[in-house]
């Protein structure tokens, strides 16, 4: 019933222990990005891969499970915890409970707990995308855009970028999400005007924030840059103008999602 593969860190300074998680986790087709045995590392390693659980012994090396999580929470990261400790301490117990993991697993690792647990994880993930997905429907912004005569209803957060046609100047390409281009008579000033997230990158361009992915140095024009995109390959201009706002407004919307 379920084709999404949830990605999974795990946590554990044992290797017995280690290879056990190992096995169970593969055993239910999670897919492995990572194990770490220090809690320094585990922050680094969530920060850098967003997994969407994490397998968390509290006994961790450099530092302990605890503070490696409250750190990641405080990084505004929430993924789902299940404590796999052999710590019995009340105050672990109660921290758990308080940082509202979805379950708390003591050592020897029981097969059929395991699975209880992954299996309340993927609910929980599954119910916060759906609450998500209500969110962001009402908070959509619904713009009209003319073409062959006609007005299309597009979502701001379905549009990737937009550029100037070169072969017609009345005409825009809206690049979507889906990988589609639609051909606009509707100008580039009309649509900025429209849109509530749709910066300029240059005066032929317009791109949305949320799809940003970087912003390197063009190594042909001196004082541009080039940004990358989610969604195409294509590479869209960044004017020294520009960059401050682009740059500004990029931090601003990566924030709000994270």
């Amino acid at each position: 019933m379920e084709q999404q593969r949830y990605k999974v860190i795990i946590a554990e300074d044992d290797m017995h222990q280690l290879s056990l998680l190992k096995m169970y986790a593969i055993e239910l087709d999670l897919v492995i990005i990572s194990t770490v045995s220090s809690g320094v590392r585990l922050v680094d390693e969530v920060k850098l891969h967003r997994p969407d659980i994490v397998l968390l012994d509290i006994g961790l090396k450099k530092k302990d499970g605890i503070s490696a999580f409250k750190e990641i929470l405080e990084a505004g990261i929430r993924p789902q915890i299940i404590f796999v400790t052999g710590s019995l301490n009340p105050q672990h117990i109660l921290t758990g409970y308080e940082f509202e993991s979805v379950d708390y697993l003591t050592k020897p690792i029981r097969k059929d707990r395991f699975k209880r647990a992954i299996i309340k994880a993927k609910e929980v993930i599954h119910s916060r995308k759906l609450l998500n997905a209500v969110v962001e429907l009402e908070n959509t912004n619904w713009i009209i855009l003319k073409a062959n005569y006609r007005d299309h209803e597009i979502a701001e957060n379905q549009i990737v970028f937009v550029e100037k046609d070169k072969m017609a100047r009345n005409r825009c390409i809206v690049n979507l999400k889906s990988g589609e281009q639609l051909e606009t008579t509707t100008q580039l000033k009309e649509i900025k005007e429209m849109c509530s997230n749709l910066t300029y990158s240059h005066r032929s361009y317009l791109v949305n924030p949320l799809y940003i992915t970087s912003i390197q140095p063009d190594g042909l024009l001196q004082k541009s840059y080039i940004i990358s995109l989610e969604h195409t390959n294509k590479k869209v201009p960044l004017t020294k103008k520009n960059y401050l706002e682009a740059s500004h407004v990029f931090s601003k919307i990566r924030t709000q999602h994270t």
